[in-house]
Parts: C-alpha cells; structure tokens; sequence
C-alpha cells in the first residue's frame, strides 16, 4: 500500500510533530500511548486501522493491551496521526528523549557512498 509521503511530487504531508512532554509521561503502557497519539492527531481508530492495512479488531486488540503494536508500522504510524507521541513513550520509558538526528558532513558522506554503491551492485 502506497502513503501519500511516498508521492511527494503529488501532494506533501507534514513531518509529525512532538507531543507535549508531560502528556507523553502520564501514559502507563504502549496502549495508552498509542490511544493518546491517535487522539492528538484528531484521528479515528477505524481511519486508522484502515490507513496502516490492518484489521480493525487487531487494532482493537492493540489499544486494549491485549496486542503489541507492530515496529514495522511505527514510521507510518507517525506520519499518519502527525506526531511522534508512541515513540516519545518509548524513549521515555527507557529513561532517554526522543531528539532529531543531527548527521555530521563526515557521516553525511560515508552514507551516500554506502548508498553508492548499493546502488550500483544492484
């Protein structure tokens, strides 16, 4: 299934945003998380559900506790509620906080001849 981040040339979506520390740190578990993201971004569990490919019920099951949230899906996730609210959680919940990578000139290179030459071996 294709995103609409995927054609940017068609329409641009906007980067997630962060969601208000003390927010992220009243939530007790992934669920909550997930519910809280889902809720800030003015989002319904079915349009959801429907947008990451998923089972309704699944979802359901997901946001109940019963279920883990697929990793796979985190990106997607993200983009798709407009903030980064579930991977704060996690972050936090491991103690640490969830900044952007700032990628030096030196890294910056090294990627993209590793990209390089990805590419051409293809």
């Amino acid at each position: 299934m294709n995103t609409q981040r995927e054609f940017p040339l068609i329409a641009g979506t906007r980067a997630p945003e962060r969601l208000p520390a003390h927010l992220v740190g009243l939530c007790r578990s992934s669920a909550e998380a997930l519910r809280l993201a889902i809720q800030y971004g003015k989002k319904t569990q079915a349009f959801v559900a429907d947008a990451l490919g998923m089972e309704r019920a699944q979802l359901s099951r997901i946001l109940s506790g019963i279920a883990h949230f697929p990793a796979d899906k985190a990106l997607e996730f993200a983009y798709l509620v407009g903030n980064w609210g579930w991977h704060q959680w996690v972050a936090h919940s491991c103690g640490m906080d969830l900044v952007p990578r700032v990628e030096t000139v030196e890294e910056r290179i090294l990627r993209l001849e590793a990209e390089n030459a990805r590419l051409r071996a293809a």
